[in-house]
């Protein structure tokens, strides 16, 4: 089995140029590459199409459209397939990841909105608490390690997240929201169904499975 993913970029070539070697060189499983560019750049996109020669690359629009017009082109591309991994530019790998491992924990536990890959902390709360989830945890928020004796996964209901992540077509099918926030409007949209839960890969004692290597945002409209 293999399992496409989706690249978001929006201009930063030395993000994804550590970034999507990166992934293809430690997610396994990993079927067709598509990229979406919201950088507005025409030469930006022939340097991508020239230096990942193996990857479709696909235009938001002639220019920059923003973060939530740039996750529905994601959203209208990953339609029909039955999991997505998704990756924004600014990610490296720390360590193997088993795409097949993660799509049977989803497929047989369908509360799952997602299993994302933790990263390192990296605003200034998560390295005061020491951690992404031990911040989000002193915000009130509840996580509950898991297992069905074989995989390890941290459950919640604190965010949907735009961090790696395999995503199942059950939540592809909810809209994304037009306008500013929409990552956060859309999981407390997810959230509306009580039973739903988004998950993060491996155990408390893991370390962070990826790197957020970005250091500015290129995009807008978040």
């Amino acid at each position: 089995m293999t399992i496409p993913m989706i690249v978001l970029t929006n201009g930063r070539a030395d993000c994804i140029i550590q970034s999507l070697p990166s992934a293809t060189g430690s997610v396994v499983g990993v079927g067709t590459v598509t990229i979406v560019d919201d950088s507005g750049d025409a030469e930006y996109r022939a340097w991508l199409a020239e230096e990942f020669p193996g990857c479709a690359v696909v235009s938001v629009a002639e220019q920059a459209a923003g973060y939530w017009r740039a996750m529905r082109a994601v959203w209208a591309l990953a339609a029909g397939a039955p999991h997505v991994f998704f990756v924004e530019d600014d990610f490296t790998f720390n360590r193997p990841v088993d795409l097949a491992e993660l799509a049977a924990v989803l497929d047989t536990y369908d509360h799952l909105t997602q299993i994302a890959l933790l990263r390192q902390p990296w605003f200034g709360n998560e390295h005061h608490h020491g951690g992404l989830i031990e911040a989000l945890e002193a915000e009130g928020q509840l996580f509950e390690e898991c297992t069905d004796g074989h995989f390890w996964w941290i459950e919640h209901r604190a965010c949907f997240t735009g961090n790696p992540s395999l995503i199942p077509a059950r939540t592809f099918a909810k809209p994304w929201p037009e306008g500013a926030w929409s990552e956060s409007r859309f999981g407390r949209a997810l959230f509306k169904n009580r039973s739903a839960r988004g998950a993060y890969w491996g155990r408390r004692s893991d370390p962070p499975a990826v790197t957020h290597i970005g250091h500015e945002r290129a995009g807008y409209d978040y």
